[in-house]
């Protein structure tokens, strides 16, 4: 079943929102106070993706500064929610990449570049999170050796393709939040029939279309319409 067709999961996933918000917020005012800088100030918004925990976007052309956590991690309603540890380890892990791009970083840190360079496990070392690029369960309760991972390049080989990875994954998230319907425009499929977009929600990164065939409305994912069974209907 698509997620977006299972309204209470999605209800209850979004009733979560405040109060994770107010706990990532309480948590950066925390690390503002101590470095000095507004990162609960930073807007935060939440989505449902699969293979992303969480992102820092830096504003830039056509983006606006955001933090941006998945609900299928974060939530306390999934099946496999984030334990508090690893939950609050990557609240840390995306204020470290705030604190890079915000911040003065020692010009010893500076040696290594990349997303998840020495500047970044700096800012980890600063704010106590695990310093590995992905996620790895349980790894916020591992004790960190600071001082030799700050001395020490990244050895996998793969961290510059993923970085790759995470640029492609922007550019193809910009390409899911651009709206591709109109309210009114009819759309067809195979098992309901004809259907009418009735209302459009542009998140972060992707477009949520609300469609009424007679007397369901079924929410669904754009890009879903676009690469599978739904079709605009032909004039």
């Amino acid at each position: 079943m698509n997620l977006y067709d299972n309204k209470e999961l999605i209800g209850t996933l979004q009733k979560e929102i405040p109060v994770l918000t107010a706990q990532i917020r309480s948590l950066y005012a925390e690390l503002d106070k101590k470095f000095h800088l507004s990162g609960a100030q930073i807007p935060i918004t939440f989505g449902y993706e699969t293979d992303s925990l969480g992102s820092y976007t830096r504003a830039g052309i056509g983006e606006k500064e955001h933090f941006h956590f998945s609900l299928l991690f974060t939530s306390y309603a999934v099946e496999h929610p984030l334990s508090k540890e690893d939950r609050l380890d990557l609240y840390k892990h995306e204020y470290a990449h705030y604190m890079q791009y915000n911040m003065d970083i020692p010009k010893q840190y500076e040696w290594q570049p990349g997303i998840h360079g020495s500047a970044w496990k700096y800012c980890c070392s600063l704010v106590g999170a695990a310093p590995t690029p992905y996620y790895k369960a349980g790894e916020a309760l591992l004790k960190k050796d600071y001082d030799k991972i700050l001395k020490n390049p990244i050895h996998d080989k793969t961290v510059p393709i993923r970085d790759t990875y995470r640029r492609e994954r922007a550019y193809q998230e910009n390409k899911n939040r651009t709206v591709q319907y109109r309210i009114g425009e009819t759309v067809s499929h195979p098992k309901f029939g004809e259907g009418v977009v009735e209302e459009i929600q542009q998140l972060s990164s992707s477009v949520r279309l609300h469609i009424r065939f007679k007397e369901e409305q079924k929410i669904i994912d754009q890009k879903w319409l676009l690469q599978t069974k739904y079709q605009k209907k032909r004039t």
